[in-house]
């Protein structure tokens, strides 16, 4: 539960406070191939949805320049999905190793007493392709998740005007390994199909999760064709791993990032 800015937990501070999800990835390409379905049809439902992207791509060279992903396709994605907060950190792509991680994490919590979100969203340490970067932001999130609701830790937000908030719960964008075998699609990461938590069903987003691929420019075109083409391969339906939850009813299996807050 969410403290005071004495530390101590107030099971009262949440009433009255607007829904809100906090979306933390690595890359531009992230929302669009993880949880696009989950983004659309939470800020569909007047959930306000923020996105965190830490890295932006290199500056590509001429030859590079159509396979790169640019600006504009993460302002496009992120209209395409209906959030309307987006931040870019704007470190490089594969150098987020060379920060040091209380950096990245000091960013995220300030984020988090700005937005005030009860949900964060994020994709698992190995990510869905094993990056690097990924596992950093997965591991920074985490643990900005745990530590904005404690005072004591990045204090000097509080002379900012920013009261410390502790998130009601953290999930894992992850695959399942049926659905990965299923699609017969290569080189991504799976989980066991116990780890998890919550299934989303997006369907209704599907026109949103394609534009929202149709406007990254690396890989993303032929994946959408096969997604279209190959009838075994549906995403109508999204998954996560519910990580950590202040709530006290932590349910084993749930249809709602937001179940057990509305």
């Amino acid at each position: 539960m969410p403290r005071s800015s004495s530390g101590v937990r107030n099971e009262h501070s949440l009433a009255g406070e607007k829904l809100s999800l906090l979306a933390v990835f690595a890359h531009s390409e992230d929302e669009a191939f993880g949880p696009a379905g989950t983004l659309a049809k939470y800020a569909s439902e007047g959930i306000e949805v923020s996105l965190v992207t830490a890295t932006r791509n290199n500056v590509p060279t001429l030859a590079e320049e159509e396979s790169q992903a640019h600006p504009r396709d993460r302002v496009c994605s992120c209209r395409a999905s209906g959030i309307r907060r987006a931040c870019l950190f704007d470190y490089r792509h594969g150098e987020l190793n060379r920060i040091a991680p209380a950096i990245i994490e000091e960013r995220l919590v300030r984020l988090i007493r700005e937005i005030r979100p009860q949900v964060i969203v994020t994709l698992g340490p190995t990510g869905l392709t094993g990056d690097h970067d990924t596992h950093i932001i997965s591991a920074a999130a985490t643990a900005a998740f745990r530590n904005a609701g404690d005072a004591s830790m990045f204090s000097h937000h509080l002379h900012e005007g920013l009261q410390n908030w502790s998130p009601q719960k953290l999930y894992y964008c992850l695959l399942p390994a049926s659905v990965v075998q299923h699609w017969g699609v290569s080189g991504l990461n799976a989980v066991p199909d116990d780890e998890i938590t919550t299934r989303l069903d997006v369907s209704p987003y599907s026109q949103a999760m394609k534009n929202a691929l149709y406007c990254q420019r690396h890989g993303a075109l032929d994946f959408i064709r096969r997604l279209i083409e190959d009838q075994k391969i549906e995403w109508s339906t999204e998954y996560y791993a519910l990580m950590e939850s202040h709530l006290r009813k932590k349910p084993k299996r749930e249809k709602d990032l937001f179940a057990g807050l509305r």
